[in-house]
């Protein structure tokens, strides 16, 4: 069963409450210092750390003194430390630095930085690592690689980048988008508790998703549509594999048990009318009939008992009548998404007992 028939109605589900984070990705390099008190590391320290790291590995000289040379003669910060993190990675892993100009390039997912064990001596030193995480974790998250982005940018710590509040930030945007609740409140109250140092846009953004993050209820509607988003997501980037499979099976199961409990509620609703109509009747005098004549009011058909339990199969009348208490209770664009379902299930009425 192909899930691009439910899948194609997630273009009127990106209007959620939740944040599409990748459109406030771009250009998130500029601007983003933060007060001190989240202490990152000072050039000072990468220049002691860089002066230790020297001293103990087997790199080879050249690579040594073209760094060392490269910090010496930038005490007079000539360039910025970001510029100065960026050529040392260069200079220190060249592998590393054509993996993140290769992804910058085509877009393509490289893979994960990954060190060789085998050759601890060609590592650069951690704080260069911790660098490249960061930056390749932000540039994937910007084109919504956003499981690859949390192996990246979970690994450095908030004081071992230049930039903290940012590490953050994209690490929660990616749990966000991934609906992992519990990681990103946290990481989320890790961000705001540094607020008055934040960036306008940061500390909005990060309000924002943590506003819409908490109430997200699991089996709810509103879990399904961002899974259908999510799923979307992976199969425009090429991924049906295993896990976009299972997510598939996952969405179908919860909207059959969502649609197949609004059904039972309305046929409560419909029990509940016909015994309060019976027993008004029963007080009111009971009409002449004739034999062989028609039912009298309030007899209700027979129901096609080959159909019993195919809630998917529901004449057009019950259906809209689903479809407007689904109207009621959530907003418009969750209404399209069933509404593409039960298009589905027309489309092939097995699938609706799978």
């Amino acid at each position: 069963m192909s899930f691009r028939r439910i899948a194609c109605c997630v273009c009127s589900i990106v209007a959620l409450g939740g944040l599409h984070v990748s459109a406030g990705f771009a250009h998130a390099e500029s601007g983003l210092a933060v007060a001190d008190h989240w202490t990152p590391p000072t050039r000072q320290q990468l220049a002691e750390d860089l002066t230790a790291w020297s001293q103990i590995t087997n790199a080879p000289s050249t690579t040594k003194q073209k760094l060392l040379t490269l910090w010496m003669e930038d005490s007079n910060t000539t360039l910025s430390l970001r510029e100065l993190l960026d050529q040392s990675l260069e200079i220190s892993s060249e592998g590393i630095w054509q993996q993140l100009q290769a992804f910058q390039e085509t877009g393509v997912y490289q893979g994960p930085i990954e060190l060789d064990p085998s050759d601890p001596d060609a590592w650069p030193p951690g704080f260069l690592v911790h660098h490249a995480k960061f930056v390749y974790g932000k540039w994937l998250a910007e084109q919504g690689f956003y499981d690859e982005a949390l192996n990246e940018l979970s690994e450095p710590t908030p004081d071992q980048v230049v930039d903290p509040a940012a590490l953050l930030f994209f690490e929660a945007a990616c749990q966000h988008y991934l609906l992992q609740k519990e990681e990103c409140v946290g990481t989320l109250k890790q961000l705001l508790a540094r607020s008055e140092g934040l960036p306008a846009r940061y500390l909005a953004l990060s309000q924002m998703m943590l506003k819409d993050i908490e109430p997200l209820e699991t089996d709810s509607l509103d879990e399904v549509a961002r899974l259908m988003r999510d799923i979307e997501r992976r199969l425009d980037l090429g991924r049906a594999g295993k896990k976009v499979r299972q997510t598939e099976e996952d969405v179908v199961a919860k909207l059959d048990k969502m649609i197949e409990d609004l059904e039972k509620q309305r046929q409560q609703q419909q029990q509940q009318q016909q015994q309060a109509q019976g027993s008004g009747q029963g007080s009111q005098p009971q009409q002449d009939s004739k034999p062989g004549t028609e039912s009298g009011p309030g007899n209700v058909d027979p129901k096609d008992m080959k159909n019993k339990g195919e809630w998917g199969n529901l004449p057009p009348k019950e259906r809209q009548e689903a479809l407007q208490q689904i109207s009621n209770e959530y907003p418009s664009h969750y209404r399209r998404a069933i509404e593409e379902y039960f298009r589905k299930i027309a489309r092939d009425p097995s699938s609706a007992n799978n």
